[in-house]
């Protein structure tokens, strides 16, 4: 199976060839982003596997980030993770986010009333990331902020899938199936039930899809800069059931539209 990073890898060559696009940083940059909640160390062959970069440049890279207090030794030889002067880019990053700060106290009532765990996730490249979240009963899932997951299982990547125009989603459909074909048959078939259900009640439900005992509904909402963003609840499965969470999604649209996706006032994705 070809990895995520080489995935992007290859959606990226075109800008690679862009004169004015600096490629050294575009290479240190990508090495940055192999580093996750899921992945917090890794050794330089780490990274080549999955950037597909020669162990060389590899080598020159990581050393230029180290000069830079980006990348710093884990402990173990050979081995590295990011160095607090990330942290700091990533806050900075999220302060910016006025989306996180609105949807906050509504994902809590949630949480609180329902022991329900909420995500409000942005799309990068193929995954999603969490800008905001709320911990609820199902502990193998309570992600933090900063955490990444699969656009393509994802429930909040479905809400994006559903809410995008048709161009966008062949497109980035186009993409899972390169970084896994045998499975994206049965995930294709998953992914265009839950964009009807959407198409019909305007959220979609996620059933067993992450792990057996978690079931999710979610809804997209754009942030006032136009992002495109899935807010999710999600719970074991015992506990919510398909009827179940169609009443919690009903309620998540209405949020949708408080917090800023109204269907008058968004781009023809929304439609």
């Amino acid at each position: 199976m070809r990895t995520l990073e080489a995935v992007t890898q290859d959606m990226d060559d075109p800008v690679e060839k862009d004169r004015h696009v600096v490629t050294a940083l575009a290479r240190g940059l990508r090495v940055l982003r192999c580093f996750s909640h899921e992945r917090p160390e890794l050794s330089a062959g780490d990274i080549v596997r999955m950037t597909g970069l020669p162990q060389p440049t590899v080598w020159r890279l990581c050393r230029t980030l180290a000069s830079e207090g980006l990348i710093v030794c884990a402990g173990e030889p050979g081995r590295m993770a990011l160095g607090l002067p990330v942290l700091a880019l990533g806050y900075a990053a999220l302060v910016r986010q006025p989306l996180a700060r609105l949807a906050l106290p509504a994902m809590l009532s949630l949480t609180e009333r329902y022991r329900m765990g909420t995500s409000l996730a942005a799309p990068v490249g193929l995954e999603m990331v969490y800008i905001q979240r709320t911990h609820g009963d199902f502990v193998y899932f309570n992600d933090p902020v900063g955490a990444r997951r699969p656009l393509g299982t994802a429930p909040t990547g479905w809400a994006c899938l559903a809410a995008w125009d048709e161009a966008r989603r062949a497109e980035v459909l186009k993409e899972i199936k390169r970084q896994d074909g045998k499975a994206f048959p049965a995930l294709e078939r998953r992914i265009r039930a839950a964009i009807a259900g959407y198409r019909e009640d305007g959220f979609i439900i996620s059933i067993g899809v992450l792990h057996e005992h978690f079931n999710a509904v979610a809804v997209p909402v754009r942030a006032a800069d136009g992002q495109l963003h899935g807010l999710s609840a999600s719970g074991l499965a015992a506990l919510w059931p398909e009827d179940k969470l169609r009443e919690i999604g009903a309620g998540l649209v209405v949020l949708s539209r408080d917090l800023g996706a109204r269907p008058d006032s968004t781009s023809k994705e929304m439609q």
